[in-house]
């Protein structure tokens, strides 16, 4: 037992620096943080004590790297390897002591410093003992999970390759592998199958074996979590396996750690099937992106000739240039001719794979199989966000029966549709499952859409007004685009408002939008950080204009009811390039007459109220700066609208 404190006190002499730089970093965050006075406007207080806080994740990042890739430096010199293995002590004594000190020395220093940063946040009023202890403790447990994972895989990287820049690459295709092989399948299968949106299964193994992400999931980073609100039951599962790939890292690490010859091989890389496996990965991701960009190029749907085509030029290319890097010898480009038989074999059975695969993603489940339905079509941008929609919404019962029939009618033609438009439907399955679908809407078949538009579950799920219950901590601001108020109203007068906006947005059709453009916007915004709440208002929402006209608002005021000044008119052409289009002005006029102000201020729309341009066409070639006094008469402000085709 002395010896081996011995072996982990010589083990920290190498390792000062590395030390000091943890210790320098971490306090550099709460000495920061302690001389901050203010918190930037519209963040979260007790997000700086998060689990998902951003710096400290950062730094189990950049730490796990470095640690992992300095536990073993005597194996870079052939000396100092000799050295270090005639010590009187075994590798896995060598190994577990190079561990425990790296552990130690980022998870003592991480803890210190989370602790000091909490104790500072609560004393400047930030956050809440109560409310973010728990996440401070689990912010410690994930951030040295994430060190060690991240440390486990550069040592790995480090043990397996034997030069410098092959351990780089080799810990860059841990890292970005996994990621870039699921981004590749999802190309593949929406190459093959023009209907294909997403999968489940795919998205789950992104989230489970891309390192960053996993670790960005046990954390709660993209979550944008704070202290108060992260929830443990939702990051559990990651944080599982965090713990468990760790501790495979741990065992995989010493055992190759006890195998790995002292002497440096012939070779870049330690062992031969490492070799081999770094051949096989590169080979099936080169030419998987040199089979997607052929289908790309052509975008005439799947071709099984162009699969073949990128296969038999691809694989030779990609061959030769990974001999060349393996062996690090140029004049290996046309050895290894076994390995091209076996390459050419390998993709031949992966592209069939991903045929087999597409043509399953491509059938369409059966009526008797569903649960629920929700659908999205982008080109309705008054809507809410297509994933937010998508996990929202809930059309059942007899309206999920008139929404599958009527897919089936506008989506089912076989040609090539004119003037598409892309609708999004997912379908709940009473598996449990969900399948993702993407459509071509003919343009001819739009009108159509008011079948789904008019059923209480997909406005339900797109108008996130609707989902409202009270607005106890909320207060009310309207705004025209020209002028905007803050609305003084008690909590039942905000109750009646919103009541008549949700009865008058169930009202709404689809026809409405598309030929009508908002003349407004009313915001519920939360006084309780709870997420604000917008929608905008139509010519036809009789009951929310009458409510709103008896606080003194003129919802119904338009452009041309304004005393303006003078109208600029931009003209723009556009020129297609052979990479990029140029958008350039053309011509510009200043309209002051008060009669063509007139004329003209009639059929402009605020830009920002444009957001269904697609639908009710507006001239985007074409842009008005209008001039104007507000209601007041003071002041001069301006706008910008478009008009319509």
């Amino acid at each position: 037992m002395q010896r081996f404190i011995g072996l982990l006190k010589e083990d920290l002499k190498n390792k000062l620096g590395m030390i000091v730089i943890i210790w320098y970093v971490l306090g550099m965050f709460c000495l920061l943080f302690s001389i901050k006075r203010t918190i930037p406007a519209g963040e979260v207080r007790s997000l700086y004590v998060g689990a998902g806080n951003t710096s400290f994740f950062v730094s189990a990042v950049v730490f796990g790297i470095l640690m992992g890739a300095v536990s073993f430096h005597f194996l870079c010199s052939e000396p100092k390897t000799d050295l270090y293995f005639g010590l009187p002590f075994t590798r896995r004594q060598l190994y577990v002591a190079g561990y425990l000190n790296n552990f130690f020395l980022f998870a003592v220093p991480l803890s210190l410093c989370r602790i000091l940063f909490f104790g500072i946040s609560v004393s400047m009023g930030y956050c809440q003992y109560e409310d973010s202890v728990r996440s401070v403790g689990m912010g410690c447990l994930v951030l040295i999970l994430g060190f060690l994972f991240l440390m486990g895989l550069a040592m790995l990287a480090f043990l397996l390759a034997q030069n410098t820049g092959y351990r780089i690459g080799l810990l860059v295709l841990f890292l970005m592998g996994p990621g870039v092989g699921i981004g590749l399948a999802e190309r593949m299968l929406g190459d093959m199958v023009p209907s294909f949106y997403r999968s489940d299964l795919l998205e789950t193994l992104k989230e489970y074996l891309s390192p960053l992400v996993l670790l960005a999931k046990a954390a709660g980073v993209k979550e944008y979590v704070d202290g108060s609100g992260w929830i443990l039951e939702e990051h559990l599962p990651y944080i599982l396996v965090l713990a468990f790939v760790c501790v495979l890292l741990f065992f995989v690490n010493l055992f190759v750690f006890d195998i790995r010859p002292a002497e440096r091989g012939s070779g870049m890389f330690t062992f031969r099937w490492v070799a081999y496996l770094v051949r096989y990965i590169c080979m099936g991701f080169a030419v998987l992106w040199f089979v997607d960009g052929l289908q790309s190029f052509a975008s005439g749907g799947f071709s099984a000739g162009l699969a073949v085509v990128g296969v038999m030029f691809g694989v030779p290319v990609v061959h030769g240039l990974l001999n060349m890097v393996i062996a690090f010898d140029a004049r290996k480009f046309i050895s290894a001719r076994w390995h091209l038989l076996a390459e050419f074999l390998v993709m031949a059975v992966v592209i069939i794979a991903f045929s087999i695969l597409g043509h399953r993603e491509a059938g369409v489940p059966d009526k008797e199989d569903m649960k629920a339905a929700a659908v999205v079509l982008p080109a309705l941008a008054s809507g809410c966000d297509s994933e937010q929609t998508l996990s929202q919404m809930r059309i059942e019962g007899d309206g999920l029966s008139a929404v599958y029939d009527w897919i089936r009618e506008a989506c089912g033609e076989k040609s090539k549709a004119e003037n598409p438009y892309e609708l999004i439907v997912k379908y709940e399955l009473k598996n449990g499952r969900s399948r993702y679908y993407k459509y071509q809407l003919p343009g001819y078949m739009l009108v159509s859409f008011d079948e789904v538009y008019r059923q209480e579950g997909y406005k339900q799920g797109i108008y996130e007004a609707l989902r409202m219950d009270n607005l106890r901590y909320y207060e009310v601001h309207w705004t025209n685009g020209m002028e905007e108020y803050t609305l003084d109203l008690d909590e039942q007068e905000r109750q009646a408002l919103l009541e008549a906006y949700q009865e008058d947005l169930m009202k709404l059709s689809f026809a409405e939008i598309r030929q009508r453009t908002p003349i407004g916007q009313i915001v519920f915004a939360s006084t309780k950080d709870q997420g604000d709440v917008s929608g905008y208002l139509y010519p036809g929402f009789a009951k929310t204009l009458t409510e709103l006209s008896q606080y003194g608002i003129h919802a119904k005021k338009k452009i041309g009811d304004y005393e303006i000044v003078k109208i600029v008119t931009d003209r723009y052409l556009f020129q297609n390039g052979l990479l990029y289009n140029v958008r350039y002005l053309a011509a510009q006029d200043t309209v002051t007459d008060p009669q063509k102000i007139a004329e003209l201020s009639a059929d402009l729309y605020v830009e920002e109220f444009c957001v269904d341009r697609q639908l009710n066409l507006k001239d985007e070639n074409t842009e008005y700066t209008v001039y104007y006094r507000d209601s007041e008469g003071q002041t001069v402000r301006s706008v910008k609208c478009w008009k319509d085709l």
